[in-house]
């Protein structure tokens, strides 16, 4: 039997003023180089879900959030480095804070929904969930993904709830 290689993770959509904070990841990174997504990262061992958010937020933005609610959660696999990573993507509310100035992981910018689902390289699992987890605040999202080469998806299924 294949040992699974896991890592779990996060991305938190902070909104504010009709918008939500987003990174454009620094072309240098070693996984999704120059790929927009929502700030987050990896869950520390045995570290709640919202805690890590909390710590991933402002660790990234220099922000603190409030109101915070799971809108998805998945699993996608990236072939080419053999990784398969468990995420939840969750909504926050701006607390209090300012941005950063030059973060180390990219580009940080407000950005709408529309904006966001029209970025050249926005992350691809955003493109098929966005308009979902933008319009729908009470439903929580569930699916899968795969990617061939980097932000490239091979495959997606999203999970019927019935």
């Amino acid at each position: 039997m294949k040992t699974r290689n896991i890592i779990v993770t996060l991305e938190c959509f902070v909104h504010k003023d009709g918008k939500y904070l987003m990174l454009h990841r620094s072309p240098d990174k070693s996984i999704m180089p120059d790929v927009w997504m929502a700030p987050g990262g990896k869950r520390e061992f045995n570290e709640g879900l919202f805690a890590c958010a909390r710590r991933e937020i402002i660790e990234e933005t220099g922000l603190t959030i409030k109101n915070l609610h799971i809108r998805a959660t998945g699993n996608g696999y990236l072939k080419d480095i053999d990784q398969e990573v468990f995420f939840h993507f969750v909504f926050a509310e701006y607390a209090s804070g300012e941005v950063i100035k030059n973060p180390p992981d990219g580009d940080l910018a407000w950005l709408t929904p529309t904006e966001i689902l029209n970025l050249d390289n926005v992350l691809a699992e955003i493109k098929q969930v966005g308009p979902l987890i933008f319009s729908e605040p009470k439903k929580v999202i569930s699916y899968s993904a795969v990617y061939s080469d980097g932000n490239q998806m091979s495959n997606f299924e999203l999970e019927s709830s019935t």
